[in-house]
């Protein structure tokens, strides 16, 4: 008789479940809401569709003048024209390990004519600090100038692929 007892209590407690949902749901479709939520298909994915970095800037690259500074280039598209990179220097005991992801050492870069346009990304403060080179390329070289004298500030050489 007890389990008798249980078995309608829970039955109860299930249509009073059953008939809160319904009303529930009356009430959210009267007031405009479908039932369905945004759907993965809606999302424009980049990965896809992005345009792709030049190859001759894409790639790991240390210092021909400061072996404990390097740099990466990726080809990582963020949308808004830009492509992800990353900065440090182990003379300053500062580790790729050490970089957060998109944090302190990061930088969004692109081309713009004969420049290379980064803006590089503080921690602290969430700003950016641009920066702007004129650049060639030559085989496994990355050379960059400043725009303002052209004089050459820094000789890279391709170590890897990011």
């Amino acid at each position: 008789m007890h389990n008798k007892r249980l078995i309608l209590i829970c039955l109860i407690a299930a249509l009073a479940v059953a008939i809160a949902a319904t009303v529930l749901l009356v009430v959210l479709s009267r007031s405009g809401w479908s039932g369905s939520g945004p759907s993965t298909n809606d999302v424009y994915y980049y990965e896809d569709n992005a345009p792709h970095a030049d190859p001759e800037i894409v790639g790991m690259w240390q210092n021909a003048q400061n072996p404990q500074w390097f740099k990466v280039y990726y080809d990582d598209y963020d949308g808004d024209g830009y492509y992800w990179g990353k900065e440090w220097d182990e003379a300053d005991d500062v580790f790729e390990e050490d970089l957060g992801y998109h944090g302190n050492g990061w930088f969004r870069w692109r081309k713009e004519g004969k420049n290379l346009k980064e803006l590089h990304t503080m921690d602290i403060s969430g700003a950016t600090v641009p920066k702007q080179w004129r650049y060639k390329t030559k085989p496994d070289s990355l050379l960059l100038y400043s725009p303002e004298n052209k004089k050459r500030c820094d000789r890279f050489g391709r170590v890897g692929e990011p």
